[in-house]
């Protein structure tokens, strides 16, 4: 090997051993902050004295407080008894593992591994939540199901796939959901219509609404009960009985056309017509009169909701939600130079549509729009009650 690739090699090689023992290892604790630091300077500079001893103290002091709280933990009847006992075992694993990486460290203490501790302990949890959900289980009730669903999902927790965790977790679930079926919104052609040339107006599809609330209300998490939301087809399709029904009617759709307001408007542009000897553009100003027609159409809707409560046939809520919408439609004729018009000018004057009554649809679609969010926060109320 000539001197320079032995050059490059042991440069090299002093390189990766700075590497190795620049490793920082970071404490799980405040306790253990003080021993981390020591265990940071022994990587550093191994043959620190002051490092060494402080890492002999910190050791002790830091083995003795998680042990303490270990045999305190499991003593107590805290709920969150087992994540705590966890928290101080995989705190002491830590120092373990940083210790196996730390060069001397093992002449200097005798660092436990707490693996065999920790698997034990995670056996013990998933055992206990196991044992209280099949507890709840036994009580055959929808709240003892859900409790009884809650231990089991904890158990697997502790240990994926515990026992038959998995089955038990969806059969309690079962017994707990409510099945709480959303039924057609009803309008019973209150309104006048414009459809279209097959009897439909699709701007406006009540199934569309209905299908909304149902995903809408599944998503949100309930901390009681959990609520499964399905359309009446749903539900017949999955042959689901519901235990609460939600009923949805249009009681009134009040319509409201104002007398036009009709007014003019002069405009004018400045417009270049040529130019002159000198190349020079010349400029004339051209004017129009716009006869303007306003017509506001205003529409007031309330929606009937009613959340029954199938099995007792009885009413948990009901009440209406209303609100209304508006258009101001313009259009317009002019008279004088077309050129003086803009552009939105010509909007109104090709605004055609305007001289048309707003469709059934178009109404039933924005004042479902509005409504919906009060609609659904009122939906979702009941049920949380």
């Amino acid at each position: 090997m000539n001197q320079k690739l032995l050059a490059a090699f042991l440069i090299s090689g002093v390189f990766l051993v700075a590497c190795s023992s620049s490793n920082k290892f970071h404490a799980s604790t405040t306790e253990d902050k003080p021993l981390f630091a020591a265990i940071n300077q022994l990587n550093k500079r191994p043959g620190d004295v002051k490092a060494q001893a402080d890492l002999k103290t910190f050791y002790d002091n830091s083995s003795r407080h998680h042990e303490d709280m270990i045999e305190a933990y499991r003593n107590s009847s805290d709920a969150a008894r087992f994540d705590k006992m966890l928290s101080e075992l995989n705190a002491l694993q830590n120092i373990y593992t940083s210790l196996q990486a730390t060069p001397g460290s093992f002449a200097l203490v005798k660092p436990k591994n707490y693996q065999r501790e920790i698997q034990q302990v995670q056996n013990d949890a998933a055992a206990e939540y196991y044992d209280r959900g099949m507890s709840f289980l036994q009580r055959n009730d929808r709240e003892s199901a859900f409790e009884a669903y809650n231990a089991f999902k904890n158990s697997n927790r502790f240990v994926k796939g515990y026992r038959d965790t998995d089955k038990l977790m969806r059969e309690s679930y079962e017994k707990s959901v409510v099945n709480i079926v959303i039924n057609p919104i009803e309008d019973n052609n209150i309104m006048f219509s414009r459809f279209d040339s097959w009897g439909n107006d699709f701007r406006y599809r009540p199934e569309d609404y209905q299908i909304a609330l149902a995903r809408d209300l599944s998503s949100r998490n309930s901390s009681d009960i959990p609520a499964r939301f399905l359309t009446d087809r749903e539900a017949n399709r999955k042959r689901i009985s519901p235990d609460y029904e939600i009923n949805l009617n249009w009681r009134n759709l009040d319509g409201l056309r104002d007398y036009p307001n009709r007014y003019t408007r002069r405009v004018s542009k400045s417009i270049q017509v040529g130019s002159d000897t000198a190349g020079r553009p010349v400029y004339k100003n051209v004017y129009a009169t716009l006869q303007i027609t306003r017509n506001t159409f205003q529409v007031r809707g309330d929606l009937e909701y009613q959340v029954a409560d199938v099995q007792n046939h009885s009413n948990v809520d009901y009440g209406t939600v209303t609100n209304e919408v508006q258009w101001d439609d313009s259009y317009a004729t002019y008279s004088g130079d077309s050129r003086a018009l803009s552009q939105e000018d010509w909007a109104l004057v090709n605004n055609v549509r305007s001289r048309q009554s707003p469709s059934r649809g178009d109404i039933m679609a924005e004042l479902m729009r509005k409504m919906y969010p009060e609609l659904r926060r009122r939906i979702a109320g009941a049920i949380e009650m």
